[in-house]
């Protein structure tokens, strides 16, 4: 069964940026550590939120970009917008900050806590809801009053209400909760993070393919099956685009894997732009519209952002082959997985499994060859990751035996 752990493991591997890429890499101006969240009020109007209490926007698609004053400097980690005027931002040691002017100036809200907050949804003025380790916080007046309710095991990051009673979350162990009562109470549905809610009955997850409830969450159901890749976020323009970021594996280098793009118009695909810098990080993705996005993380040890003006996600699955060099079949396996390579490799190749607890179950050096057969007999059902290192550089996949 999936862990929770599966979502605080990283790994990297594969090719992101290349000639034909549409992800463009932004100038921010400004020397931070990292940016955590994006928001896109319209495809030029955006605003970015980070480290050392920094917030950025740009008015014209990301060319120039202005530091907004927030009066803080701790780390903030979510922004929303009501309206292009009304916003929010939250962040470490309780921090709340609200803008009517469209981001142009921001004051605090007094939230009664010293937490650092990870989870921020806003439902209207009034109606604000956010969560924290093990906590859900909810305003009915504004900020003026909260009451906490307790929300024990819960995976704090992923909150979203519609109203003052129907709202989305989930377990330590990764599954979607539900409440009806506005946090006050939540049942576990068979979802998994992360997820995305259009509205308080249509929403998405992917595994091995998108899923997609029409029923708040009740009945999950295919729409189309794709990659088995593990999602550290995701979002929904409507219900036929969906975009997401990879969730690393287990390298330990704790950067990106990669940006996907699902479309379900009259055929279900999934294209994929793979992330080979272990320099980067892609943290939160956003987009204003069906084609300009915006995506906020770190390079190099600097906050970095991108943009995507075209909708176009260029690099595909049938490219990625060609790139990388390295086919894994059959997955899900029983007996044993093949691994073949491009060329033959005359140095030193390891492939390892790790399971998702961390612990490494197999491990084996080959030399000169272009193919390689691994007994997965023996191996326990469940979910592991595939990893490769060798002169073509290093891959990873998650994989699955049964």
């Amino acid at each position: 069964m999936k862990t929770f752990f599966t979502f605080l493991i990283f790994n990297l591997s594969f090719l992101i940026f290349n000639s034909k890429a549409q992800w463009i890499e932004l100038d921010p101006g400004v020397d931070v550590p990292y940016f955590t969240d994006v928001y896109a009020i319209t495809p030029d109007i955006v605003v970015v939120v980070g480290a050392n209490g920094t917030i950025l926007k740009t008015t014209d698609g990301g060319e120039t970009w202005i530091q907004k004053e927030s009066g803080t400097t701790e780390n903030l980690q979510k922004v929303q917008f009501l309206t292009p005027e009304v916003g929010y931002v939250i962040g470490n040691s309780g921090i709340l900050l609200k803008t009517t002017d469209g981001g142009e100036t921001w004051i605090s809200i007094d939230t009664g806590q010293t937490a650092n907050f990870e989870g921020l949804s806003i439902v209207d003025e009034s109606l604000i809801f956010i969560s924290y380790y093990n906590n859900l916080i909810k305003s009915e007046d504004g900020g003026n009053t909260w009451v906490n309710y307790s929300m024990n095991s819960f995976f704090y990051n992923y909150i979203q209400f519609f109203n003052s009673l129907i709202g989305y979350s989930a377990k330590e162990s990764g599954s979607l909760a539900k409440t009806i009562d506005g946090g006050q109470t939540w049942q576990e549905l068979s979802g998994f993070i992360p997820f995305y809610f259009l509205n308080e009955n249509i929403g998405f997850y992917h595994d091995g393919g998108l899923l997609k409830t029409i029923d708040g969450g009740n009945n999950f159901g295919y729409i189309g099956s794709g990659i088995n890749e593990l999602f550290s976020n995701i979002i929904a323009i409507n219900e036929n685009i969906i975009w997401g970021i990879f969730a690393g594996l287990l390298n330990g280098d704790g950067t990106t894997r990669g940006i996907i793009k699902i479309s379900n118009n009259e055929t279900y695909t999934e294209t994929i732009a793979w992330d080979n810098n272990p320099q980067i990080d892609m943290l939160s993705i956003h987009f204003a519209n069906e084609i300009t996005g915006y995506i906020a993380g770190y390079k190099d040890g600097k906050g970095a952002i991108w943009k995507n003006g075209t909708g176009i996600n260029t690099m595909g699955i049938n490219e990625v082959e060609k790139n990388n060099g390295i086919k894994v079949y059959p997955n899900p396996a029983s007996k044993e997985i093949n691994i073949e390579f491009n060329k033959l490799l005359s140095e030193n190749t390891t492939v390892s499994f790790t399971d998702l607890s961390g612990k490494k179950v197999f491990s084996k050096t080959y030399i000169n060859l272009d193919k390689i057969t691994i007994n997965t007999a023996a191996l326990p059902k469940g979910i592991y990751i595939l990893s490769v290192k060798s002169e073509q550089g290093n891959f990873s996949q998650k994989i699955i035996i049964h």
